[in-house]
């Protein structure tokens, strides 16, 4: 297995994550700024309110998706590198009873040959459990983004209504629509090279398999 696929690139998907956290950051701030341009608007961004309320609610909620990713992503690494050591151990094992096959005690490692075994295949299963509780987040994440960006174009529809407070709403729900382009696109990323991470593993663990059979 190659360190790549290991470590599932866990250090490249927090540093693409640590910029989803900080764009959604600054979304909350942008929707806090088109609070107050509603609040001094009056009547004139009425319908502004409801929609600023649901954008920050959400970039609130990205930014708790993406800590739980971060958690996941760990404990992803962690059982990546635990399986890692099993499959070198298991490997070693299998050499040492094919070359020394006429010893005396040779028979010996059977017990922990097949020990290993065990202990790699519930390895194995934990690190899918943790990529598909991954993609899933993931999944959230884009899908809120996906709701985003319909709801800015109803803000827009709601700034042009706001007479001299327009250009300003428009502004930020620009800057708003940005943030979620971002936001999608960093995860899906993510998304892309956990996958293909995972798929370098399981092509390595079948091969692995099929040698030993």
């Amino acid at each position: 297995m190659t360190k790549e696929a290991a470590f599932v690139s866990s250090a490249s998907m927090a540093a693409e994550l640590e910029l989803v956290a900080k764009v959604a950051k600054d979304m909350s701030i942008s929707v806090k700024n088109a609070k107050a341009i509603a609040n001094r608007a009056g009547a004139k961004a009425r319908g502004f309110a409801p929609i600023t309320d649901f954008i920050d609610e959400m970039s609130n909620d990205t930014m708790k998706l993406v800590s739980a990713i971060n958690k996941e992503s760990t404990a992803l690494s962690r059982v990546a590198i635990g399986e890692l050591r099993t499959r070198d151990a298991y490997k070693k094992f299998i050499e040492v009873r094919k070359v020394s096959a006429d010893a005396k005690f040779i028979s010996s490692l059977t017990a922990s040959i097949k020990g290993l075994r065990v202990k790699q295949e519930s390895e194995q299963e934990e690190l899918l459990k943790y990529a598909k509780k991954l993609k899933s987040l993931m999944d959230d994440i884009s899908q809120k983004m996906a709701v985003a960006n319909v709801i800015v174009s109803n803000s827009r529809i709601e700034a042009s209504n706001a007479e001299e407070y327009r250009f300003n709403l428009e502004t930020i729900a620009d800057d708003i629509d940005k943030s979620c382009d971002i936001i999608r696109n960093r995860v899906k990323h993510s998304f892309h090279r956990l996958e293909n991470a995972m798929d370098q593993w399981k092509r390595l663990a079948a091969d692995e398999s099929n040698k030993h059979i």
